[in-house]
């Protein structure tokens, strides 16, 4: 049975349900950033997906670009599926903006997150939400 890894239920927030994904909000407001999460057991590197769950991961991957591109317009996006401190699979997809305050280092351990205030994760989340309906 799936279940999601405690860190990433202590710092994210649910999106939306893909059908690999589990695609979660990394709750720091200093940058648009969403998690994917195979929704299967036991996955810690992407070489554990079968043929047709690593080809899917890859379309959800550009679906969740895709909808960073058009909700916020940033720079640059940044992908990655690190697992050093969380071993189970997810792969970050995050916004990044020259004036961000990592730009243009790396945005994992570099600054202690800063989390959204009540107002901002609801608008944030319902436009992230409607740009995951709309497919953009």
């Amino acid at each position: 049975m799936f279940t999601l890894h405690d860190q990433l239920r202590r710092d994210t927030l649910p999106v939306c349900r893909m059908k690999l994904c589990l695609v979660q909000l990394m709750n720091d407001a200093q940058y648009p950033w969403l998690i994917l999460i195979p929704a299967a057991e036991n996955l810690t590197e992407i070489a554990d997906l079968n043929e047709k769950q690593r080809k899917l991961l890859i379309n959800e991957i550009a679906q969740a670009e895709r909808v960073l591109l058009h909700v916020f317009q940033p720079h640059k996006l940044n992908v990655g599926a690190l697992g050093n401190m969380v071993p189970q699979l997810h792969i970050h997809v995050a916004a990044r903006f020259r004036e961000d305050p990592a730009w243009p280092g790396p945005i994992w351990g570099k600054l202690p997150a800063k989390p959204y205030d009540d107002g901002a994760l609801r608008a944030t989340i319902a436009k992230l939400q409607n740009a995951f309906i709309a497919r953009v």
